[in-house]
């Protein structure tokens, strides 16, 4: 049963998840982190149990069942510099696939930070932050991840998944909670370290689904196809166009990336 009792028993790390706050039902896990920030101490924990206002990167909706899936969201206080706040996305996204090689060893990466089984989505992530002068004033890591999930909303069961869809298996969600707050801790360490990707590329380029494969690079008015090359040490996709051989570096926000045959 997922609990707030039960997530502090079970936590194994040092400071990533040893306040936690936990909520039955919430519009949004980060709305609330969000509120509760300024009072609340570095790697407080938000957990709900449903969202019924989930949402994702570029607006997208997230579907929040009870008692199925994963909802919660990190508050982190360190000084970071708001052009290096993106960057923990990445560090969110290699420690969701960690924390699941586990029970899995067919999930990766989808650049940025979805996380996929056989193709499908089973995790999202959102990051926001609220800066003061040069400085985040806190940085609140969003984390989605379908897990005992069996039905998906229309307008996205062609790409959703969850572990149990993948596998066959019921999972026990505060297990999961807590091995992604370790690692987490650890690749957010390394960040803080490095203040930069640098020590985490080899990790996130070995497991990104699109390494060396074509892709269709989507913007606003543009799309283009290139082959994807991996990530840099500042999150960005370094891709090969097709058309010229240029090597460019995508930002995440500002393009889509689909694969060419579909959404991967």
């Amino acid at each position: 049963m997922l609990s707030r009792e039960n997530l502090l028993e079970k936590m194994d790390t040092e400071r990533i998840g040893r306040n936690v706050l936990y909520l039955y039902e919430t519009d949004s896990t980060n709305e609330y982190a969000k509120k509760a920030a300024l009072d609340s101490p570095d790697g407080t924990l938000v957990v709900a149990d449903s969202q019924v206002k989930g949402k994702g990167r570029l607006g997208k909706s997230w579907s929040s069942p009870h008692g199925k899936a994963i909802f919660m969201s990190i508050i982190l206080k360190e000084h970071i510099i708001p052009e290096n706040a993106s960057m923990i996305t990445i560090v969110a996204a290699i420690a969701v696939l960690k924390a699941i090689e586990g029970i899995t060893k067919d999930a990766a990466v989808k650049w940025p930070n979805d996380i996929v089984i056989n193709g499908k989505k089973i995790c999202g992530i959102l990051t926001e932050m609220k800066s003061s002068g040069m400085n985040s004033q806190y940085v609140v890591v969003g984390i989605g991840i379908n897990v005992n999930n069996t039905e998906f909303p229309k307008d996205i069961a062609d790409v959703a998944a969850s572990l149990y869809t993948e596998t066959g298996i019921c999972y026990d969600r505060t297990e999961i909670i807590c091995q992604v707050m370790k690692e987490f801790e650890k690749y957010y360490n390394i960040f803080l370290r490095d203040n930069d990707l640098s020590g985490i590329v080899e990790d996130y380029n070995r497991n990104l689904i699109n390494l060396n494969n074509q892709v269709d690079i989507i913007s606003e008015d543009n799309v283009y196809r290139a082959e994807s090359k991996g990530i840099d040490e500042r999150g960005r996709l370094i891709v090969k166009r097709c058309d010229t051989g240029v090597i460019e570096k995508i930002v995440s926000g500002e393009v889509s990336v689909r694969g060419v045959y579909g959404y991967v």
